[in-house]
């Protein structure tokens, strides 16, 4: 070594690196044995790490197990370059490889100094046996509570159930004499000789009646939906003349406070669509009329707009919809906000809340649902609210054809002479629902926008009919009667009627004054039907399919052997619905029977025929035969 200091920088006096051993078999043999051992051990270290990183992907610190890796790659492959310069003296190789190792250890040795605090920071064995001893109790605690939880689950689902049951056999006992009682209130206005004050009488009592009716549907309503009973039944209609028949009911409610009410209807909407008339009326009613409620200044203002459309699989066209109410009234604070969905909850004061169940938005929320859309609402106190849903609901291009379908099946025409009817409507949905209907049937419709115009029009077509609103410009519908009724040629000429007015007198006036019927809007196909054949004494033909089917069933009710009645399932359900009191879903379940099997038209006569005069007991004791 001193020498090697002497001359730093001369190799001479150096001998070869074999010559370190003098040459001896048996020292040269030991050092290239050990040599190869330990760099066999050294490149077998870096293996098994990266065997265990490959399997490990989520262990920490990677880089630093390669950098190590490289580092004992390098050492194993040091000792072998001592083997290999015991015959060839390539020191400057050797020297380079040892460099290369300097290097990569002061790399490894670095990165372990910055990686040891976070070494530290690991879990030791015994801290992570009272980790897991921690995480075992609060296992064993978390099943014990969702236990808990399901028991609790449990009994508020029985509890639930219970309230549910309660709640619609209340309705249906409640339901059982109030029909009763307004279908007899009906027959007395239209049948008895009553005097004034007996008149308003029978109206407050069919009002009150109707207004208790109402609130019981609710009540069996939520009971429906808590029990997941509740469904659409999608049917074809006229779009325009349903909207106005919601907004005229609405709008008196508005005249009736003196606030504004406008509608605002883009003029992409299609003309007919296919969805739940019943429900999605109950829905905007529901939301009109408590706008309307808790508005006292300012205006209501009602907005039906299309924000989309598409093709479905059928070619059909699907148009999203949206119906939006927007008022200026008290508003909803945010905790109201988040209750108001709730059956049973009222916001506002006192006094308003007494007017109804707070049933009305938590079951229109449901059918919203139902309908894959959902109500929302954006308000301010005092300023006023915003609800709005969107609904996406097929175009209906056979919506008119579909209203012709009666029980015997659909009418095609009628036999006689053409007859002319005509109609006088300041709205032209109205016009044009009746139009649509009539026109494919073979009638002649003439059309005015007020009493005047039906009037000079009545003058000219000399109509078989006239179907005058009462509310028109100019020469309302009472007006119009009125000279009609005092003009030689119209005395005896069938006039009906027809308004969405929700006050009974106003129906009596109409009868009073000399028209021959009323018939309340929204107009239903079937009733009008039914009064033109009465009043111009038509007989329809109907399609060939349903005629040849009248042909096999001929001899009415009076042939119990030819009567079939349909499955064990409906006739349970027309039994329910008769002890229920339901007089409306009979007949909505009764209509639908032809349609499934014409065979059933005579079971069908039946049932209408026992249901529409209120002879519940016997209807009962007629369905319980057929199951018996």
């Amino acid at each position: 070594m001193p020498t090697f200091f002497n001359y730093p920088f001369q190799s001479n006096g150096f001998i070869p690196h074999g010559h370190c051993y003098l040459w001896q078999t048996g020292l040269v043999w030991l050092h290239i044995i050990s040599d190869a051992t330990i760099a066999l051990a050294y490149y077998s270290i870096p293996f098994l790490l990266i065997y265990f990183i490959s399997k490990r992907r989520d262990v920490p610190f990677n880089g630093v197990f390669l950098l190590f890796g490289a580092f004992i790659i390098a050492c194993g492959t040091g000792h072998l370059m001592d083997i290999w310069t015991l015959w060839h003296p390539d020191y400057w190789v050797a020297g380079a490889l040892k460099a290369v190792t300097a290097i990569i250890s002061i790399y490894t040795a670095f990165a372990l100094f910055y990686l040891m605090p976070q070494a530290l920071t690991l879990p030791s064995p015994a801290q992570l046996e009272v980790i897991n001893r921690v995480l075992s109790t609060e296992i064993v605690e978390r099943k014990r509570i969702e236990k808990e939880l399901r028991f609790a689950e449990e009994v508020a689902q029985n509890s639930s159930q219970a309230k549910s049951e309660f709640l619609a056999n209340m309705s249906h006992e409640l339901r059982t004499p109030l029909n009763g009682i307004l279908g007899y209130t009906q027959i007395l206005q239209r049948t008895e000789s009553l005097t004034e004050k007996g008149r308003k009488g029978v109206g407050i009592i069919y009002q009150c009646g109707s207004h208790l009716l109402t609130l019981i549907n609710d009540v069996l309503d939520l009971s429906k939906i808590e029990a997941r009973k509740l469904e659409l039944y999608p049917v074809d209609f006229y779009l325009p003349a349903f909207i106005d028949s919601v907004t005229e009911i609405c709008r008196i409610r508005a005249e009736q406070k003196v606030i504004g009410f406008h509608v605002e209807l883009d003029p992409d909407l299609p003309t007919g669509i296919h969805a739940d008339e019943k429900r999605l009326r109950q829905v905007l009613i529901n939301l009109l009329s408590n706008a309307i409620k808790f508005t006292n200044q300012g205006s209501v203002t009602f907005k039906v707009q299309v924000i989309g459309q598409e093709l479905n699989a059928n070619g059909q066209t699907s148009y999203k919809i949206r119906f939006q109410v927007i008022d200026t009234g008290t508003g909803i604070s945010p905790e109201q906000a988040d209750k108001i969905f709730q059956p049973f909850e009222q916001v506002g004061s006192q006094k308003r809340q007494t007017e109804g169940t707070g049933l009305g938005l938590a079951i229109s929320q449901k059918i919203v649902l139902l309908m894959g859309g959902q109500i929302q609402v954006e308000s301010s106190l005092s300023k006023g609210s915003t609800f709005w849903f969107e609904a996406k609901l097929p175009e209906s291009k056979d919506w008119a054809k579909v209203s012709r379908v009666v029980e015997q099946g659909t009418i095609i025409g009628y036999q006689g002479q053409r007859c002319t009817i005509l109609i006088a409507d300041d709205k032209w949905e109205n016009r044009s629902v009746i139009v649509n209907l009539l026109e494919p049937v073979g009638f002649t419709v003439v059309e005015a926008n007020n009493g005047q115009e039906a009037w000079e029009q009545a003058l000219i077509y000399k109509p078989d009919m006239i179907i005058t609103d009462l509310v028109m410009p100019i020469l309302n519908g009472f007006e119009l009667i009125e000279r009609l009724r005092q003009s030689g040629p119209f005395k005896e000429i069938a006039v009906i009627a027809s308004s969405a007015s929700v006050f009974a007198i106003d129906q009596h006036k109409s009868i009073d004054i000399g028209a021959d019927a009323f018939l309340p809007k929204p107009i239903e196909a079937e009733t009008l039907l039914e009064m033109l054949r009465q009043f111009l004494k038509l007989e329809w033909i109907f399609d060939i399919k349903v005629e040849a089917n009248k042909k096999t069933y001929t001899g009415g009710l009076e042939q119990p052997n030819e009567m079939i009645p349909p499955t064990k399932e409906v006739l349970q359900q027309l039994l329910e619905l008769t002890q229920d009191g339901d007089i409306q879903k009979i007949l909505e379940l009764a209509q639908k029977l032809p349609a499934s099997d014409e065979r059933l038209s005579i079971f069908t006569l039946q049932i209408v025929q026992l249901a529409s005069n209120f002879q519940l007991k016997r209807l009962e004791t007629f369905i319980q035969q057929y199951i018996n």
